[in-house]
């Protein structure tokens, strides 16, 4: 896996865990896909502002960005 992620299944998630902290979860992050399989987290954020890097380093543990997508 490319940046520093691995893929793992947590019991009753089908869906595959990208260890990448905040991110996985966070409504601004978009998973990117490589024509070669690597895999990336893109955010979105960076494209309105540059304090947010486009492909942040993984694990991202701290982030003034981060929103849940079941926030209310």
């Amino acid at each position: 896996m490319a940046n520093g992620m691995t893929e793992t299944t947590t019991p009753g998630d089908t869906r595959p865990r990208l260890e990448s902290g905040l991110c996985r979860d966070c409504m601004h992050s978009r998973r990117m896909e490589s024509d070669r399989g690597s895999i990336f987290l893109m955010c979105e954020l960076s494209f309105k502002d540059p304090q947010f890097a486009k492909y942040p380093r993984l694990p991202v543990l701290v982030c003034s960005g981060y929103q849940s997508p079941h926030r209310t």
